[in-house]
């Protein structure tokens, strides 16, 4: 280690001395351009002068000094000398602070590579939030780059939302996107400070805190008077759908930077460095998708806890459907009937079906493109899975809205549950006939002139039947179901609804 710090300072030590018959011409020339810039308005930032400073002295040796730091950090990182790779780092950055693959490894490198070093899930999550500040720093001085913000939704989405430990990350960043009492001790100047928990992003009544929806672009001239465009401010995506009186989800945050991004593709005509037009505008609609989905998980959270019952964790969430499915309309005591968990499930269960009709609606403009409408087949299951989804949860939120009334009101409520449930069931029948039974089964047990493209067009008591016999045919094959896996979510929604109805 000793070594290889003495070799860089040598190197600096070299490159200041052979540069410095050259460095007042180019501050002056740095100068002139400085002025120049201000005169039409461009943006510069300390960070950014830092970093042609940087380049400026050291010169030709600047591309030698940068191969020696990321070998210095690799050999750090191996020997979970953390705080000597983040120094390394954030060197490196300054040197190399128009490669964008640059910045795009080392958001990645400390929300995976360093990020699991970590003993605790504490100091595992204010790492990852130590990539997205790095995330941050770049597009402070490189605002609107579409590499930037992908990046920083593949954090929230991939590391934040869907990573082994996604229980205590989606807990913390609710939480934390709400109004909090930090955990920092030292203001962020002192050189000793080191994150320990995110910003709040909302006030004390689940709105965007202004900063974070202040635009500063103007709208292009080319953009229709309906199109999309980005006005500049951080979360522009998400004022829709405030207020977040729970906090926001991690995919909520995700859609944010997908849908930011693929404005920037499709609108200002940026390309990103590694990854498919392709895949960039399909993301905000695989985000809306997930965000329906944690939502729906967390409506039954707050189900079970209204009911007394305890919360499974997220890699078992088919487990919390049955808990609460045989709950009569009338079943709530008065302390339930007025719990703030009766609220937070019916407003889960409102902004999972709303962000599933909005998943449904953006797959399809994603669709109508000719350069991915050959994805059709693929994105089609994802469609006729919103649309269950939407249907229970309409149907889940009139049924537990129907349980804090009156018996006279409660009627319509209970009416319109019955008709969600039912659709929703014929849904999910569809689901497991059309995807998820194998070819020689349906040929075997499906009326006759219909098949998997028309199966849908039974009623849902023949759908009901068809599925029976679906079941009967794999139950005597004797043999491992390929489809099992998949059946099982629906199978449980299925069960979750048939006890429902039983009240109906």
């Amino acid at each position: 280690m000793r070594k290889g710090r003495g070799l860089i300072v040598a190197m600096l030590v070299i490159s200041l001395l052979a540069t410095a018959g050259t460095r007042q011409l180019g501050l002056r020339s740095r100068l002139g351009q400085a002025t120049t810039q201000a005169a039409i308005g461009s943006r510069s930032s300390l960070a950014s002068m830092s970093s042609f400073s940087l380049a400026l002295l050291l010169g030709g040796l600047r591309g030698p000094l940068v191969m020696v730091l990321w070998t210095q950090s690799e050999n750090l990182k191996n020997e979970k000398n953390l705080q000597g790779v983040d120094t390394l780092i954030e060197w490196i950055r300054l040197l190399q602070p128009e490669f964008d693959t640059v910045h795009i490894f080392q958001i990645w490198n400390k929300a995976y590579n360093i990020s699991v070093q970590m003993a605790s899930l504490a100091n595992k999550y204010t790492t990852i939030l130590d990539a997205l500040d790095y995330a941050r720093s770049v597009d402070q001085e490189r605002p609107d780059n579409i590499n930037i913000l992908i990046a920083e939704a593949q954090v929230f989405f991939d590391k934040l939302g869907n990573s082994q430990e996604k229980d205590y990350y989606r807990n913390r960043v609710r939480a934390e996107s709400l109004p909090h009492r930090s955990r920092q001790s030292l203001k962020r100047n002192d050189p000793a400070w080191r994150r320990l928990d995110m910003d709040s992003l909302l006030d004390a009544s689940g709105n965007i805190l202004p900063q974070y929806l202040a635009p500063h672009l103007s709208k292009p001239a080319s953009v229709a008077a309906d199109g999309p465009w980005n006005d500049g401010s951080e979360l522009q995506y998400l004022k829709p759908y405030q207020p977040f009186p729970y906090g926001l989800s991690p995919f909520a945050l995700a859609y944010n930077y997908y849908q930011r991004g693929q404005v920037l593709q499709n609108v200002y005509q940026q390309r990103h460095a590694q990854l498919s037009p392709l895949v960039i505008d399909s993301r905000p609609a695989l985000a809306l998708k997930n965000w329906a989905e944690d939502e729906m998980t967390r409506g039954r959270g707050f189900e079970l806890r209204l009911l007394d019952q305890s919360v499974p964790p997220l890699s078992d969430s088919l487990a919390m459907e049955l808990p609460t499915a045989s709950l009569a309309p009338d079943g709530l005591n008065a302390r339930q009937a007025a719990s703030p968990l009766l609220a937070g499930a019916l407003y889960s269960y409102e902004l999972s079906a709303r962000l599933c009709r909005d998943a449904t609606a953006e797959y399809h403009r994603h669709l109508t493109n000719p350069d991915y409408a050959m994805n059709v087949d693929i994105y089609q299951s994802h469609l006729d899975h919103m649309r269950g989804i939407e249907l229970l949860m309409e149907a889940d939120a009139a049924y537990l809205r129907a349980t804090s009334l009156d018996a006279a009101a409660r009627a319509g409520e209970l009416a319109k549950a019955k008709e969600f449930y039912q659709r929703a069931a014929h849904q999910f029948r569809y689901l497991i006939l059309h995807y998820y039974t194998a070819d020689e089964i349906a040929a075997e047990t499906f009326p006759k002139g219909y098949t998997k493209a028309n199966i849908q067009q039974l009623s849902g008591e023949e759908l009901r039947s068809v599925l029976a016999a679906v079941n009967r045919a794999i139950t005597a094959q004797g043999t491992m179901d390929q489809y099992v896996s998949d059946r099982e979510e629906y199978d449980r929604y299925l069960e979750r609804i048939a006890s429902r109805l039983k009240h109906l």
